[in-house]
């Protein structure tokens, strides 16, 4: 992760001071408070277990926030690599068909509102503050009462999952994609009940957190897995794949899966100034859809997989009653923006930005 200063945050504050009620300094108060909570993030040896990570805090901190995850519909990415990008692409589909969505992600690259988006917007600093300032005594009380049973508070995860909750329902999103911090089964995210639930591939990361072979990291990433609610998997391994498909049966949820559900072939750009483009073919919608030529900002094969399956969350969606055509799937791919994933910096020596950080990404 690149860790830079909150200077451009604070300069991005006195560009709006006109327009706001709050001052630059109450704009650092809420910065701080938010920052200054634990955050596993930062720990070398970051902790993952029912003693530390604790969806019960998560779901009463939203509960008394008055649940704003059951105001709109949700996408729930989870998966070792690609979760990121997949659900930035689905985003930018669902933003093309003219829908208000919200996007939740991490980490952040220079500033935390950056994890919570609208319309590609982030939060105004106005509007950050206001949300620090509802969620602060609510946060507070919790610690008050996790001390008294000598237990840890809502971590700075669980507070950011919860901003941009809040942000989300006063913004009136049509609909959010939320991306999985870590694992899956414990995370703060998964306190949802979404429309789909999506993986996108499992390999070998965060090993002392989520276990030491590939059927244990499934498990946890197939721990998003919800009564009834269908699933996209992108996982093609026999045995994370085989997990997913037995933990699907188990909750009754429909599954569809790379390779046997939906397709793809991947067309690598002819030249430097050429675009990555796929054919795409499903039946998940009902009907078989066959897509030919549809062309991907973000470079790579592996973004090649990751908007097939950002395509067959939206042939679910399109199942489910959604309107989303496909002249908005293919304008959003062909436009879709995401910084630090092999991101090529123009000048008379172009330089590429990768945020590759286990062999699965740097391969």
């Amino acid at each position: 992760m690149l860790v830079v200063s909150n200077a451009t945050a604070t300069r991005r504050f006195m560009s709006q001071a006109s327009h706001s009620l709050y001052s630059s300094s109450d704009y650092r108060a809420a910065h701080e408070w938010l920052m200054g909570r634990i955050n596993y993030e930062r720990f070398p040896g970051l902790p993952y277990g029912e003693r530390v990570l604790k969806l019960d805090r998560m779901q009463l901190l939203v509960h008394r926030l008055s649940d704003p995850q059951l105001r709109f519909p949700i996408v729930h990415v989870a998966g070792t690599k690609g979760k990121g990008s997949t659900s930035a692409m689905l985003a930018a589909i669902l933003r093309a068909s003219g829908l208000r969505v919200g996007l939740y992600s991490s980490p952040h690259l220079s500033q935390v509102e950056e994890r919570f988006v609208v319309d590609g917007e982030l939060a105004t600093a106005a509007e950050f503050v206001e949300l620090v300032e509802t969620i602060r005594p609510v946060a507070e009380q919790l610690d008050d009462e996790s001390a008294s049973q000598q237990a840890a508070g809502p971590t700075f995860f669980d507070l950011s999952t919860a901003l941009a909750l809040l942000h989300f329902e006063r913004s009136r999103v049509d609909v959010a994609v939320l991306e999985v911090g870590l694992g899956g089964r414990l995370d703060s995210t998964n306190v949802v009940l979404p429309a789909v639930s999506v993986i996108t591939t499992i390999s070998f990361d965060h090993m002392k957190q989520l276990g030491n072979t590939l059927t244990e990291i499934a498990g946890e990433k197939a721990g998003i897995i919800k009564p009834g609610v269908p699933v996209v998997s992108g996982v093609i391994a026999d045995e994370p794949r085989g997990v997913i498909q037995s933990t699907a049966r188990e909750r009754a949820a429909r599954l569809w899966q790379l390779g046997a559900d939906f397709r793809l072939t991947h067309h690598p750009p002819l030249n430097s100034l050429g675009r990555d483009a796929i054919d795409y073919e499903s039946q998940i919608s009902g009907n078989i859809v066959h897509r030919a030529g549809i062309e991907i900002a973000l470079p790579g094969q592996h973004q090649a997989a990751n908007a097939a399956v950002a395509l067959a969350v939206v042939d679910e969606l399109v199942r489910q009653g959604w309107h989303i055509d496909d002249a908005a799937a293919r304008r959003g791919l062909a436009e879709v923006q995401l910084p630090a994933r092999v991101e090529v910096l123009p000048g008379r020596r172009p330089i590429v930005v990768d945020a590759a950080h286990n062999p699965a990404s740097a391969v």
